[in-house]
């Protein structure tokens, strides 16, 4: 906490902050130590920050608030490196992730619900179940979603890392229903002879084959109805 209310007063004094923003930014470092536990602030790599907007986001935050929290923390370390001989920023070059998540379609509130809380265990259904918490959990655009590959995914840091337009790479959180629905749609993935033109796609048709953007779509206009 000595680091905390230094930078504290350093906000206060150098930058005449007022008492409710001194509040705001000690809440989002607190909760930056409380993600942390017993790892120590100089010893938090930019993998464990991008594990720590991932549990955010499968708490629900908004990415405004995530981004709130990023900016605070970003700052925090600046103060350390500059003033407590801290010699990394392991929030530089981060992001949160969008508040918006685009589906294929427009969907109603009812029917996107619908669509993610979508129950059985066939092969399809756990396919679709992990293509829309997927869709929801990483804000990823649908031609992103049937492009990817399995190596993309890293479960151990709970992050897909995604090439958009471009060939723009970023990397983006994944939720816990969605890391859950993917691992189960693996298991089922495993039982398909998958076409040798696409050893690695994340998500394949019953024929082995890339799922294509015009069956994500019909998938959801079923699952919608």
């Amino acid at each position: 906490m000595t680091h905390l209310n230094d930078y504290l007063q350093h906000l206060s004094f150098e930058r005449g902050l007022s008492a409710l923003t001194l509040k705001h930014y000690a809440r989002d470092i607190q909760l930056l130590e409380s993600l942390a536990e017993n790892t120590t602030l100089d010893s938090i790599q930019n993998t464990q920050i991008r594990r720590f907007i991932a549990i955010l986001h499968s708490r629900g935050l908004s990415g405004k608030t995530i981004a709130r929290a990023l900016s605070a923390w970003r700052g925090f370390y600046d103060y350390l490196i500059q003033h407590k001989n801290f010699t990394q920023n392991p929030v530089m070059g981060l992001r949160a992730p969008k508040s918006a998540k685009t589906l294929p379609q427009a969907l109603s509130t009812d029917q996107a619900v619908k669509f993610v809380d979508i129950k059985g265990d066939g092969l399809l259904e756990q396919r679709d179940h992990a293509i829309l918490e997927l869709f929801y959990s990483s804000g990823l655009r649908l031609a992103e979603l049937v492009n990817m590959d399995i190596d993309q995914l890293d479960f151990s840091e709970g992050t897909v890392t995604v090439t958009g337009k471009g060939n723009k790479t970023r990397i983006v959180p994944m939720g816990s229903h969605a890391m859950s629905a993917v691992q189960t749609w693996l298991q089922r993935r495993a039982q398909i002879k998958i076409v040798a033109s696409n050893p690695n796609a994340l998500f394949v048709t019953q024929q082995g084959r890339r799922i294509t953007p015009r069956a994500v779509q019909y998938r959801v206009k079923e699952w919608s109805i």
